[in-house]
């Protein structure tokens, strides 16, 4: 890439200083109009392929039109040669579609029938305003439901683990599946031997979530690891996320698809010190509990259950004292946050020997058992993940599906991801943005949990369902729901063109979200900011599966508790909440926070650390 001068802040002789500059360093005149002139070409050619398209649509609306108004004109003739006094129904008087189906003598939704009278503008607005999909009646009504006897679909959470490196967050997590029976003892069995052998044998119940070598190796977890598990009233998608500060962008991509949140707090001496710690304290660096609570609120988690874990390695085991200092602690800091304490449970536990997992497990530490059934007269792990409260899902928006993970199979092509609003089913015609190009649904599979001894870490097919499920689940065979992780086989598209971080949506250009590259945003900026931020400070933003840099453009606002707003601000420093403008190095898909969560909500980083969460407000052209 060409360098160039700044020339704002340069005198005259800095200028036309021959010893100050040398032309030859800053200059490359012929790799810099090369680069001009394919920046060029591509722009023509994505303008090209888009009013290609745009014709396209038009060409089929017009065809549609014509054929509508051919059938309505036979239809009239009909019923004016077989009714009374001439009763036909003229084109220009044919009633308007509802949304529905499509009926005789109705236009379909989306189209108006052409007549003499009617105006450009309103043909044109009509053909714009395309009225959603709907679920079938019957998947609508079995949601809505609130049977007790078994007749409606389960509530589906997507639950991300969270706390600080080495707090037990995989162990803990292997147990839990152990514990809903969707991994066999002799599984473990196997992974103990494993483990063992490479001198880490307390990290079997880890393996079962950290799958990759170096992850087993290391003993660290790397990248989010998808598992799903089935309590008595929900059906979860677990989401495994690092602890360690340098995965912490994977730790975002995870958080962004959460509902809920199960955060691990060791209560070993000194572990939970080190994982709660301030940034900047003399005794540890900052702890990642903390900053995993802060991003966790900012992308839109709203309840948690806190695991206090290793509570019978602590001085003494079992004690109470210990569990309600760390309670305190924790809990003062998530209300801090925005959290509300009737949306947090905290749960003692053993995630190594299985102490308060599930009231009907045996557990290896009984003496443990007893001494925590002395003082503690809670719910167990399981009973308090059965306490959330179930998400609100937009089944009626229009349909949003975040890509996460690509891989070509044979013309067609597979992708992962979950479903954040609307619906998809097989045989949907869908675009992929920000490319723009459409594709068909030819295969939906939703993640289910596993049966004990089979794998739960694949999407399971309709016919591997467990015969303990609900007889309407039948009513989802090759359909995903909001909220849904889903595997999908898309035909008549280049797997070079979808990748992680598109969004599917439907193809209507009504029904798209926005892809733009500026945006208004509310922002929150860490108290503890090492370099204040200023116009034109450049920064990581992340969201979703996607990272890409940007640009404060603008500081339109800042606030601080106790202080009056500033209008047009020079600098933000650590704790205010700002209004800003950021510009980012390329178009992206997003939209207002309130019309979709997942696509207006992300975190900006510089030089590894976290500055900021936001919100958008409002996507500029």
């Amino acid at each position: 890439m060409s360098r160039h001068r700044n020339f704002r802040n340069l005198d005259e002789d800095d200028y036309y200083d021959d010893d100050y500059y040398d032309d030859d360093e800053y200059y490359d005149e012929d790799e810099y109009y090369i680069e001009q002139q394919r920046e060029q070409e591509r722009k023509k050619k994505e303008e090209a392929e888009r009013k290609a398209k745009e014709n396209k649509l038009k060409q089929q609306q017009k065809l549609q039109q014509q054929k509508l108004k051919q059938q309505q004109m036979d239809d009239a003739k009909k019923k004016s040669a077989g009714g009374k006094g001439g009763g036909g129904i003229s084109v220009a008087s044919a009633p308007k579609s509802s949304g529905g189906g499509i009926s005789l003598g109705k236009p379909p939704p989306g189209f108006t029938v052409e007549s003499k009278n009617t105006d450009t503008a309103t043909k044109s607005n009509n053909a714009q305003n395309m009225p959603l999909p709907q679920l079938p009646l019957n998947i609508l009504a079995s949601l809505r439901s609130n049977s007790t006897t078994g007749d409606v679909i389960r509530s589906h959470l997507s639950m991300v683990i969270l706390g600080h490196v080495d707090a037990g967050k995989s162990t803990l997590t292997g147990r839990l599946l152990l514990s809903l029976n969707h991994v066999s003892q002799r599984l473990l069995q196997k992974y103990q031997k494993a483990a063992t052998s490479i001198g880490k044998s307390s990290f079997a119940l880890a393996w079962f979530t950290d799958e990759d070598d170096s992850e087993r190796e290391r003993g660290v977890t790397i990248d989010i690891g998808t598992k799903f598990a089935k309590t008595e009233k929900f059906d979860f998608t677990i989401l495994d996320a690092p602890g360690h500060k340098d995965f912490i962008p994977n730790m975002i991509s995870g958080t962004a698809s959460a509902d809920c949140g199960l955060l691990v707090v060791a209560a070993t001496t000194g572990e939970f010190e080190a994982g709660f710690a301030r940034g900047g304290d003399s005794s540890y660096s900052g702890g990642q509990t903390r900053e995993h609570i802060v991003l966790s609120r900012g992308l839109g988690v709203t309840q948690f259950v806190v695991a206090v874990n290793k509570l019978d390695a602590a001085e003494p085991s079992w004690s109470k004292e210990r569990f309600e200092h760390i309670k305190s602690m924790v809990l003062d800091f998530l209300i801090q946050n925005g959290f509300k304490e009737a949306r947090i449970t905290f749960v003692p536990v053993s995630g190594l020997t299985g102490v308060n997992i599930s009231n009907s497990d045996k557990v290896e530490d009984e003496e443990g058992w007893k001494a925590l059934k002395k003082w503690y007269k809670g719910p167990s792990l399981l009973e308090a993940l059965d306490g959330f409260s179930p998400a609100k899902r937009g089944y009626e928006k229009p349909l949003r599906a975040i890509v996460t993970d690509v891989s070509p199979e044979g013309k067609n092509v597979n992708v992962r991801g979950r479903v954040v609003q609307g619906f998809i089913q097989s045989g949907d015609n869908v675009a992929v943005l920000p490319v723009g190009d459409d594709a068909t649904v030819v295969r939906v599979e939703r993640g289910k949990a596993a049966q004990e001894g089979s794998s739960p870490y694949s999407f399971a097919s309709p016919s591997s369902t467990t015969s303990s499920s609900t007889s309407n689940e039948a009513l989802l065979d090759g359909i995903a729901l909001a909220g849904d992780t889903v595997e999908l086989t898309l035909a008549n598209i280049d797997s070079a063109r979808v990748m992680s971080g598109c969004v599917i949506c439907h193809p209507h250009p009504s029904l798209r979200p926005k892809v733009e590259q500026r945006f208004e945003a509310r922002i929150s900026v860490m108290e503890r900011l090492a370099v204040p931020m200023i116009r034109g400070s450049q920064v990581l933003l992340h969201m979703h599966s996607i990272d890409v840099p940007a640009v404060l453009s603008k500081l339109l606002l800042s606030e601080k508790r106790g202080e009056n707003p500033r209008q047009n601000p020079r600098v933000l420093t650590g704790g205010v909440t700002a209004t800003v403008e950021i510009t980012l190095s390329e178009r992206l898909v997003i939209e207002e926070s309130n019309e979709c969560k997942a696509l207006g909500r992300f975190v900006l980083r510089r030089g590894g650390d976290t500055i900021a969460v936001g919100l958008i407000d409002k996507v500029l052209a």
